[in-house]
């Protein structure tokens, strides 16, 4: 983890909650005009402003995803906000949830510290861009959609389908889709499953709890557990959209699912994207930020995408022991994220 010595200057942002965003600024403003600011948005989940993780989540110590690319936006004389998620605010109240938590009330505190930050003092308002990372990604196009105008984006490991799509391809095709492309499934549609279950380092950070050997034994024919596998999915997807589950309520769940596919949203945007994945990301795999890249090259937006060779989820690579880890950023990444998002922030042509 690095650690990143305070800036000289800290301001608040309101949200409409009582909760506050920090604006962290460079040490030395110029004169006459304002700096430009990126508001951080954040994966799914409980995380704060600084996007700390335990280091039993990372697999690589402690991390602070937030601080250390906001440090690195600072240096580069750029702006950073950012703030806790409501995921940490809100009361999930038993898995019913509330009309505050719900994936439209992060796109409101997106839209909130944008327009906050475009309205201070020392920023530029006419360059503040939105970055977000996984679920962030939709966030920040939802609220560019929202923000009308010129808007400048910054996506790391997004998807772009439907959430209802791609819910599924995480909780149930990416399965099928490793046993039957990773070697473990024969030409007539058996199953090892014992070696699977030794294949810690494929399952590493996305399969870690791998009981299909418990329940079906070492062997098993790919369309039973085809079968049995669909029922388990869609069981869960009814109990999450009615009652939550661990990871959020039903408002959220039910709110989520009933937003448009994230690259279909970009036909109501105009301006510039920078996006970035890992090329060994299981989560949000390349797939999906080519869909966006090509759609919004498709809708007129000026578009970059660049495709980092090693990295996985949140941009970093496997561990010594060959497991996969999620976070710090590699530095060759966080450099080059800072430079892009330097490139759009510029004045100049959308396209």
């Amino acid at each position: 983890m690095t650690v990143n010595a305070a800036p000289d200057r800290v301001d608040d942002l309101s949200l409409d909650d009582g909760r506050t965003a920090h604006l962290r600024l460079p040490s030395e403003l110029p004169p006459g005009r304002g700096v430009p600011a990126v508001v951080l948005l954040h994966p799914f989940g409980a995380w704060d402003r600084d996007a700390f993780l335990p280091a039993e989540a990372s697999g690589n110590g402690p991390v602070r995803l937030f601080d250390d690319l906001g440090a690195a936006l600072v240096r580069a004389g750029i702006a950073a906000a950012a703030f806790d998620t409501r995921f940490l605010s809100e009361d999930p109240r038993d898995g019913a949830g509330s009309p505050r938590f719900t994936f439209t009330g992060l796109v409101d505190d997106a839209v909130r510290v944008a327009e906050q930050a475009r309205a201070h003092p020392a920023v530029d308002g006419d360059r503040v861009l939105l970055l977000g990372v996984s679920m962030g990604a939709e966030v920040a196009v939802a609220a560019a959609e929202r923000l009308q105008g010129e808007s400048r984006l910054a996506v790391v490991a997004p998807s772009a389908e439907a959430r209802p799509v791609f819910q599924r391809w995480m909780g149930l095709d990416r399965r099928l889709e490793w046993l039957s492309t990773g070697g473990f499934t024969d030409a007539d549609g058996t199953v090892d499953l014992a070696a699977a279950l030794a294949d810690d380092e494929g399952r590493s950070g996305w399969w870690e709890d791998f009981d299909l050997v418990d329940r079906y034994g070492p062997a098993v024919d790919l369309e039973v557990l085809r079968a049995e596998l669909v029922l388990e999915y869609d069981t869960w997807e009814r109990q999450a959209l009615a009652h939550g589950d661990d990871s959020a309520p039903a408002s959220f769940w039910s709110d989520w699912y009933a937003q448009p596919a994230p690259y279909l949203r970009l036909a109501g945007i105009t301006g510039r994207i920078t996006i970035h994945v890992g090329a060994e990301d299981w989560t949000t795999p390349p797939r999906q930020a080519h869909l966006l890249h090509r759609a919004a090259l498709a809708h007129g937006l000026g578009s970059e995408l660049t495709v980092h060779p090693r990295l996985g989820h949140l941009m970093s690579p496997r561990s010594a022991e060959g497991r996969r880890t999620y976070g710090p950023f590699d530095p060759d990444f966080l450099r080059a994220l800072v430079a892009s998002v330097d490139a759009v922030l510029r004045p100049g042509p959308s396209h």
